[in-house]
């Protein structure tokens, strides 16, 4: 996992990549999103997010879930089985 240090915005939606994990807090108004090509991403709004901040790089799911719970999001909602082709 490579954290970034500087503040990275990501135009939405995302192209070339979708959201495959959400991490959820705060009553559900942030979350946290893992990306399938390993960005660990921050949305604003939380939905329907016009934007995101880009938190980490090459995150895989063993260090994304961690992470997650130590900055208090602990719901997890996996999005994987909900794309369509």
């Amino acid at each position: 996992m490579r954290e970034v240090e500087r503040y990275v915005v990501v135009d939405a939606p995302l192209r070339r990549d979708r959201e495959s994990r959400r991490w959820y807090g705060g009553g559900c108004s942030a979350c946290l999103v893992l990306t399938a090509r390993d960005r660990l991403l921050e949305p604003y709004p939380a939905f329907g997010p016009s934007s995101y901040r880009l938190l980490a790089r090459k995150v895989s799911v063993s260090e994304a879930s961690p992470y997650a719970t130590a900055h208090g999001y602990r719901h997890l909602r996996v999005l994987d089985a909900l794309q369509h082709p």
